[in-house]
Formats: structure tokens, C-alpha cells, sequence
């Protein structure tokens, strides 16, 4: 007997037989799926519908934004990452953001003198968006670039009726786009927001985007890079204190690494390298990999203690010791190994929190000096000298993902972002290129582990995941949703390896997020649940999702089902998404 009306929401799983796509925008769906039957592979599918998304997902993500894309090519026997990260300028420094204060959870440590590692041209980090899926398109990629890039063009040039999430989510960054002409001329034509309602809505224009992609499918990612669009992009930044440069433009390369793989019971994980989100993913599983949880059942509180405990100490490492890799020492291969999973789990109490107390501090700031760990004790280089690292847990649904397979059963997972809604609000005008702000990532505070380097990556959230299962890759996953995205990723892992689901029920679980002061407990796992947690020792704050209301990532997952000869994929239940196949 229910004494609430909770809103439980469903979607059907989509099964095909030949191939299938999702998305967090139906339009960008119908593109992906269109190449698909037009013959082109996984990857040329997720080119396009990347390209796509920069044009009617502009809250999400845009062509100077960033990302990572895993590839999973079971023909060849090869599984690649696509890491097209963002770089901090060459002129950029340590101190050239004013610190005028603490700043509120959502942002990260520290509030900058006029938000300017938040908004406006001081923001930008180095984009990588056009030589990351232009890469991709090159090494794998079947189908012309030119008709890859024709959706995009299309919906650019010829405008697409708004929907009610895009229209408010330019209402919500009316304020910023003020500071900028020509952000306004784009998102605020008439004045105002456009409107999404009645029918028909009002149209997004983005004539000058649309000349741009013409000239990177003619000429493709150089015209961006070392061009005549680059001369534009340095003389806009130039014009307005921006730190981009022509020869930020030039240096800029997407790069293909080998992929991190975790062994997970008789399953492998794959993620991208470097400083993202996924290691903290892989080290919460990897805690987890020793507990029987299906016998402590799903969503239950003996199940959900041990996660919150597993994932908590998973972060507590992640806001001590990420960074760039490349730029400072990581303790990655500590961090990820198995013997230190096991040390870890065996401190895990199942009938009581054992994280410290953070004395009303959040963790980032509470383990920014302090160690709850030692990784290093596992690593065979030698100990360095002591840095600290204070990640920018940045929440919010600023980020998009997108999974798709074909006839092979090739499989792609991308995660790509503005970094912020919008990014830094700025759209260049002639351009018509909204962009990134990735330099929010960074600590604004110089001498720690992610502060402000030339050059150097900042720590990032995305955690993209492919999975392989008896040797042949099955299941892709991500999310948007900040910091969220990893304890998001890692219950979806879960819910499709551990407990058996498939992927439209294993998206619309309730779930919980630990990354953070307090347990976020999703409402539809009732009060009963969120009160054992408070008896364990956590400290809970309960948050319904609704589609307006963003308290946790939003998950897309699709799965290849070798046994049936079937596709499915599934799509959150709450937001504009869609999944697709033929």
C-alpha cells in the first residue's frame, strides 16, 4: 500500500536487429540512424550525430568543446580511444584569475574575480571537438566527411523548432548571454528566450555555424585549426582578451590512445586514460569487485551502504590525487590496481559508515590536503615529492553522450561538452562557434596538482565506458551530469553486470550519488531506505527527479546481445533522449 503518489516513469527498450542509436536529442538520433541505414558504420554514425548535437544541443555541447570516444572494433580486434580533451592556452598561468573567495559547490573551490574562468573569453579553454570526430571519421570513419556533416549543416542553416528544455535552458542563461552581441543575435533573436510553445515553436538559426561546418566538410579539420577560420578565431580572441591563439590552434592535435581495462569478475571495463572521470569509475568497481552483491540485493540499504562507502573512498583519492598525468605524477596504476581495492574494501564496515567526519566541509576541500590513502605503496615508480590536488567537482547537466552500434557490432561511447551550460556564453561573432570554458576545471589556486599550467589538461568529469564480456564487446554507457556522471556510470555497470538487467530497466533505476558532502538518495527509493542509510552513519539528502529538477546524471546504454542476434538500447526516463534501430 503506497501512501505517496511517487512518479515512477518508463520508456520501452528499443530492440533491432541491424543496428541502433541513442542519444539525448531525438533529431540527433534520427540522424545517427539514418547513416546507419545508409551503410556507414558505427563510427561514421557517431561522427555525425556529434556534429549534430553542437548544432541543436548548443546547451550541451558545441564544435570548440571537448570530449573523449571510445571505439570498440570487434572485426579488427582493436578497441581505441579518441581522447580530444581540452589544453589550457600556451599563455595561460597559474595566477591569472583573482580569487575573491570560497565558491559555492556547483562551481569548485573558488570564486574568481568576475567569474572569469567561468564566462566570457578568459574562460576558453584550447577545443578539441572538430580534430577529435574528424579523427575518428579519418582512421575508421567509411562514409564522406561531407555527408556526415550534412545534418548538421542543415539544421544550422535551415533552423529547428525549439524545444521546451533548450528554450529553458537560454532562459536560464539569459543573463550571461547579455554581456555578448553576438551570443545574443543567436540564442536571443527577438529579445528574448525563443519559445517552445504552442506549436508551432520558434525556430534556432545558426547561419554563420553552417558556413563554418561547409568549410571543415570541404576542407576538414585544418580549416579549423590553421585556416582561414583560425586567422578569424585569433582575431576575435585578440579583439576581446581572449588567451586563444593561432598557435594554440596549430599545436592542438586529438590523440588515439589504448584504452584503460579493468578485469571485473568475468567481464573487462574500458575507459579513456588520462585525467577524466573514469579512473575514479574504475576504482569504485574495482572495491566493489570483492562484495557479493547480489546476495546483499538490489537497491537495498546493506547494498547501498556498501556502495556509498566503496564510491567515498573512491573520491576521497580522486579530489587528493588526479591530475594531468602528463603534467604532474598520477598515481594511476595504484589507483587501479587490485591489491589496493582489497585493502581498501577490507576497511569497509557493513554496519556503519567508517569515511571520516568532514566537520561541515565538503570532501574536495577536506581532502585537498589531506591523504585518506596511500596509492603510491602499490605503484612501482618511486614516490615523488608530496603535491596536492584539488579537483573542480563541477556539477550540473552540462555535458552530452551518445552510444551507438551497427551491422558488425562495432561499438561507440562518446561523452562530449561545453564544460558549462553554454560553455563560456561566448559565440564568436561571423562565426557563429559558441565556446568551451574548460578552464573552470582548473584550481584557480596556484600550487596544487590541477592548477593553471601552459599547456597542461585540466581534471575532467566525463567517464565514458565499454564493456567487454566473453572476449567480444557488449555494452556501451555514460551520461551527462558533472561529477555525478561517475557514481551514475558505475550503478548502470552494475545494474547490467551484476544484477542482469538490460538496458532500459538498468537506466531507469533509482539511484545514489557519493561524490559529495551528503548521500544524494533518490525519492523513488522511499524513505525506508534513506532513513537505513542515516542509521549506518551517512549523512542523507533525498532529491526527486523530475525533468526539470537535475539531481543525478542522466544515463543512455545499449547493449549487443550475441546469444539472440539483437541490439537494445535504452535512454533516461525523465529527459529529452531517444534511442533508435532498424
Amino acid at each position: 500500500m503506497a501512501l505517496r503518489s511517487v512518479w515512477h516513469p518508463q520508456r520501452e527498450e528499443v530492440v533491432a536487429v541491424h543496428g541502433a542509436v541513442a542519444t539525448k536529442d531525438p533529431l540527433a538520433t534520427q540522424v545517427g540512424l539514418e547513416v546507419l541505414k545508409q551503410g556507414g558504420n558505427a563510427v561514421d554514425a557517431a561522427v555525425a550525430v556529434g556534429f549534430t548535437l553542437c548544432v541543436v544541443e548548443p546547451m550541451m555541447t558545441c564544435i570548440a568543446g571537448v570530449g573523449y570516444m571510445l571505439i570498440a572494433l570487434p572485426s579488427r580486434g582493436e578497441e581505441v580511444v579518441i581522447d580530444y580533451a581540452p589544453r589550457a592556452p600556451l599563455s595561460a598561468r597559474p595566477d591569472m584569475y583573482r580569487i575573491v573567495g570560497e565558491g559555492p559547490a556547483l562551481i569548485g573551490l573558488y570564486e574568481v574575480e568576475e567569474r572569469a574562468n567561468e564566462v566570457g573569453y578568459r574562460s576558453i579553454g584550447v577545443p578539441g571537438t572538430v580534430a577529435g570526430l574528424c579523427l575518428a571519421h579519418r582512421l575508421y570513419g567509411s562514409l564522406p566527411l561531407t555527408f556526415l556533416l550534412e545534418p548538421a549543416i542543415h539544421y544550422a542553416e535551415q533552423g529547428f523548432e525549439v524545444n521546451w528544455y533548450l528554450a529553458l535552458c537560454i532562459s536560464n542563461a539569459m543573463e550571461d548571454f547579455q554581456r555578448f552581441p553576438s551570443s545574443c543575435e543567436v540564442f536571443l533573436p527577438y529579445g528574448r528566450p525563443p519559445t517552445s510553445s504552442p506549436k508551432p515553436a520558434e525556430r534556432l538559426v545558426q547561419r554563420d555555424l553552417a558556413e563554418v561546418l561547409k568549410a571543415i566538410a570541404r576542407y576538414g579539420p585544418d580549416v579549423f585549426y590553421k585556416g582561414d577560420i583560425a586567422s578569424a578565431i585569433a582575431a576575435d580572441m585578440r579583439a576581446n582578451g581572449g588567451l586563444i591563439t593561432r598557435a594554440d590552434l596549430e599545436q592542438y592535435t586529438a590523440e588515439v590512445r589504448a584504452p584503460l581495462r579493468l578485469p571485473w569478475r568475468d567481464a573487462e571495463v574500458l575507459a579513456p586514460w588520462g585525467a577524466n572521470g573514469s579512473i575514479t569509475a574504475l576504482q569504485t568497481l574495482n572495491i566493489l569487485e570483492g562484495f557479493d552483491l547480489p546476495g546483499l540485493g538490489h537497491n537495498t540499504v546493506d547494498y547501498l551502504h556498501i556502495y556509498a562507502e566503496s564510491a567515498g573512498h573512491a573520491f576521497a583519492d580522486r579530489y587528493h590525487y588526479l591530475a594531468d598525468p602528463e603534467a604532474v605524477p598520477v598515481p594511476l596504476r595504484g589507483l587501479l590496481s587490485k591489491e589496493y581495492a582489497r585493502a581498501i574494501a577490507g576497511t569497509i564496515r557493513p554496519e556503519r559508515r567508517g569515511l571520516p567526519l568532514l566537520q561541515d566541509r565538503v570532501p574536495w576541500v577536506y581532502y585537498e590536503g589531506r591523504a585518506l590513502h596511500d596509492p603510491w605503496a602499490y605503484e612501482e615508480r618511486p614516490r615523488p615529492a608530496s603535491t596536492i590536488a584539488s579537483s573542480f567537482p563541477a556539477d550540473g547537466d552540462c555535458t552530452t553522450h551518445f552510444c551507438v552500434t551497427d551491422r558488425e557490432r562495432n561499438l561507440v561511447s562518446c561523452t562530449q561538452t561545453a564544460v558549462s551550460l553554454f560553455g563560456s556564453k561566448v559565440v564568436s561573432k561571423g562565426l557563429g562557434i559558441l565556446w568551451n570554458n574548460a578552464m573552470l576545471w582548473f584550481n584557480p589556486k596556484p600550487g596544487t596538482a590541477n592548477s593553471i599550467a601552459p599547456w597542461k589538461r585540466p581534471l575532467v568529469n566525463m567517464a565514458p565506458l565499454l564493456v567487454k564480456q566473453g572476449g567480444r564487446p557488449t555494452l556501451a554507457l555514460g551520461a551527462p551530469g558533472g561529477r555525478r556522471i561517475i557514481d551514475c556510470n558505475t550503478q548502470v555497470f552494475l545494474n547490467m553486470v551484476a544484477f542482469g538487467m538490460r538496458p532500459q530497466e538498468a537506466v531507469a533505476q533509482p539511484r545514489i550519488d557519493a561524490s559529495g558532502a551528503e548521500v544524494l538518495v533518490d525519492s523513488r527509493l522511499g524513505e525506508e531506505v534513506a532513513e537505513g542509510l542515516r542509521q549506518r552513519g551517512h549523512t542523507v539528502l533525498v532529491a526527486e527527479e523530475t525533468p526539470a529538477d537535475i539531481n543525478f546524471a542522466t544515463p543512455l546504454a545499449l547493449q549487443v546481445d550475441y546469444r539472440q542476434g539483437v541490439v537494445r538500447a535504452g535512454v533516461d526516463v525523465f529527459r529529452r533522449a531517444e534511442a533508435m534501430g532498424f
